[in-house]
């Protein structure tokens, strides 16, 4: 994305940072830090060059909490169902940029049907207002005014219980435009489905944002803007992997990125970029060849043919151009499997993806677990 014919005019960039510290449901969903991480990721666009007129910081500071924002030179808004959608739906949509940048911190689940849920500050237990990310993120590809886009996202993942809430989250539809070609858009979350994304109270911080402006600090000094969201992502995965094998973290970010309307050119990187390809199939046993191919055929998204292309689409366009493909399931299951395995890295993306697109379910997890067998 950061290529010299990508580069934008920090100028012409626009920002809205997200900080839910607050929410109406009271002391069990309060956080301490995303309100002090967006203001960081404010001040550290600031130092890139934006202007401060086209940072937008949404904010729900706890009361009592006084000064958290006083003096800063962007405007400051709440946190709201009805300010975010405003702020999103209408400020920034009717705007345009040569890049828009979001970042959100605050809580997060993942529903029932794998979709990306985002809680206001005025959500309660009791009515659990939220903003369908995966809806959110489908119009702004349609976006006509934002051709590029970057989000990043430290929230959980981990999966709604629809048992202990008082009922099925509430779900927005942002009436999607018509499709519009070459959108350029990188999401970066904290943590992939079915996992927590750390918040470190002690520190008002995050555990991904802090990481995240690290690396971005540590990319920003002689390069152009903006970042390119793949090398941070590379950079990510190495401080997360280090601080997993230090026992100081359990969540793995992972990077989606499209290119088009229906996602026809997109990436699920989750571990390191691509290697040439190899013939080497040995982790691959034809035991685990079949455990592995009853665990996919499992999970109802990957079963079904509209699900497994979307799942595809998610692997490196190389991966995906050399599968063979059957029209008989299990035949096309084995095929995927066999082609992921001789691409170093392949089995692995496809996990993730799967991951993803199943909403972290108990059977995406028995998948991912057997990748890992065959990959160690």
């Amino acid at each position: 994305m950061n290529s010299p014919a990508a580069q934008a005019d920090p100028s012409r960039t626009t920002v809205v940072v997200v900080g839910v510290d607050a929410y109406e449901a009271g002391a069990p969903w309060a956080l301490d830090g995303p309100v002090a991480d967006a203001m960081r990721f404010a001040d550290w666009f600031l130092a890139r060059g934006v202007p401060p007129e086209r940072i937008t910081a949404l904010l729900s500071v706890p009361p009592g909490r006084s000064g958290a924002a006083d003096g800063v030179p962007y405007p400051v808004l709440g946190a709201d169902r009805a300010t975010v959608h405003h702020t999103l739906l209408r400020t920034v949509a009717a705007d345009s940029s040569e890049l828009l940048w979001v970042v959100w911190g605050g809580h997060g689940v993942v529903d029932t049907e794998g979709r990306r849920r985002l809680f206001y500050a005025d959500a309660t237990a009791q009515d659990p207002l939220n903003l369908d990310f995966d809806t959110l993120l489908t119009h702004y590809r349609a976006a006509p005014r934002h051709p590029r886009q970057i989000w990043l996202v430290d929230a959980c993942q981990l999966p709604h219980n629809p048992w202990r809430a008082k009922r099925p989250l509430p779900r927005e539809d942002y009436g999607t435009p018509m499709p519009r070609p070459a959108r350029d858009q990188a999401v970066l979350f904290a943590a992939r489905p079915g996992e927590a994304a750390a918040n470190l109270a002690g520190a008002s911080t995050g555990l991904f944002s802090r990481e995240a402006l690290a690396a971005l600090q540590d990319e920003a000094s002689g390069t152009g803007w903006p970042p390119d969201p793949g090398l941070l992502m590379d950079r990510l995965r190495t401080r997360f992997t280090r601080l997993r094998a230090e026992g100081l973290a359990a969540q793995t970010p992972t990077y989606l990125w499209t290119r088009t309307w229906d996602g026809d050119e997109g990436q699920l990187l989750a571990r390191g970029a691509p290697e040439p390809d190899t013939a080497d199939t040995a982790g691959l046993t034809p035991d685990r060849l079949g455990a592995l191919t009853n665990a996919l055929l499992a999970v109802q998204e990957f079963v079904e043919p509209q699900g497994r292309e979307e799942i595809l689409a998610l692997l490196r366009v190389g991966v995906r151009a050399a599968i063979p493909r059957h029209s008989r399931p299990r035949l096309d299951t084995i095929s995927i499997l066999r082609t992921c395995a001789r691409r170093p890295g392949a089995l692995s993306e496809l996990g993730e993806a799967v991951l993803l697109c199943a909403g972290g379910s108990p059977e995406a997890e028995t998948v991912r677990r057997l990748i890992d067998e065959a990959s160690g």
